[in-house]
């Protein structure tokens, strides 16, 4: 059987399958589903082998998410952010406390919340905010889900802030691999010049914002603590704050080497590779029994038309990634 004769005995209805294409046989179904159970488990073990052909890795770098987010802001009438060492640092802590103690979300188990974080690093703030995202594969796709969610994209667009900081960093959440970017936002708190003998500041109340699930909602706060009354302002950055933004061209945290095939996009591609094809044989099954007026005692394609489509959108869905 030549390689044709091979592709329409898979494919197509003929003598030499039963006029029911061999994809669809019970056999070669098990076939495939025992092949893709064990590169399944293979996955893990390959990596371990042989990390530069294997592994976790993601196109994330904090220079683009900084990029598109401005850009997204100055497409609304709004100004650009200012890369702010301090608010990345705090961005880095949160990261690593998530995956240290194994959570996903604003406040940690512990009650620890975002803002703890930024104060901190010592940032003094009268605004905040927080957007975090999970399971990308490339920044422009986590800028775009934080401009498709109503309020991240009310934190990303928020006129009050004026700095942002970034954290891109890799480990094990729950037990898989995957890259968490925390993003956040901050206006710092006005200081005041002393003057000798009376006059006293009052500081702003601080508000700070995260995205919720159902309602956008700002939560105030207000300050226990007596606002510091400091002797001069200095609007230069620091040296830090230059080097974190020159960084910006770095990839995720960690990732010293990218592997030649990342692991969740190969078991993504094949995953939907699979499914496109069975349902594109599926369809050409279809047409050859109406074109060819074939009768089968036993034929449900409508119906397994409609699973296989329904295991492609669970596929897509699936793999994407999460934002909170």
């Amino acid at each position: 059987m030549s390689f044709l004769e091979y592709v329409v005995h898979l494919t197509l209805p003929h003598h030499t399958n039963n006029h029911r294409p061999k994809i669809f046989h019970a056999s070669f179904l098990g076939y495939l589903i025992l092949t893709l159970v064990i590169l399944h488990f293979s996955y893990p073990l390959i990596s371990r082998v042989s990390p530069s052909i294997l592994g976790f890795a993601t196109n994330i770098y904090i220079e683009k998410l900084f990029a598109d987010t401005n850009n997204e802001r100055v497409s609304h009438g709004l100004k650009s952010l200012t890369l702010n060492s301090a608010l990345s640092r705090a961005a880095q802590k949160k990261a690593e406390d998530m995956f240290a103690d194994d959570y996903w979300a604003h406040v940690a188990p512990d009650g620890t919340t975002p803002w703890d974080f930024i104060n901190r690093e010592g940032y003094k703030y009268i605004y905040a905010g927080e957007n975090l995202a999970r399971d990308f594969n490339d920044s422009d796709a986590v800028v775009t889900a934080w401009m498709n969610s109503p309020s991240h994209r009310e934190n990303l667009l928020r006129n009050d802030y004026e700095e942002i900081g970034f954290a891109v960093v890799n480990g094990k959440l729950n037990g898989s691999d995957t890259t968490l970017v925390v993003q956040m936002f901050g206006t710092k708190r006005p200081t005041y010049i002393a003057e000798t003998g009376n006059a006293e500041s009052v500081q702003p109340t601080p508000t700070i914002s995260i995205p919720r699930p159902t309602a956008n909602v700002q939560i105030t706060i207000v300050p226990t603590a007596t606002p510091t009354v400091v002797t001069r302002i200095s609007l230069t950055p620091t040296p830090t704050d230059i080097i974190v933004a020159s960084l910006g061209n770095n990839p995720v945290q960690g990732a010293v080497q990218k592997p030649f095939f990342n692991q969740k996009v190969l078991e993504r591609t094949l995953a939907l590779g699979i499914t496109a094809i069975l349902l594109f044989v599926l369809v050409l099954d279809g047409y050859f029994i109406w074109r060819h007026k074939v009768i089968r005692i036993a034929g449900h394609n409508f119906a397994h038309f409609i699973f296989l489509f329904v295991v492609l959108c669970i596929v897509v869905i699936g793999t994407s990634g999460v934002i909170l």
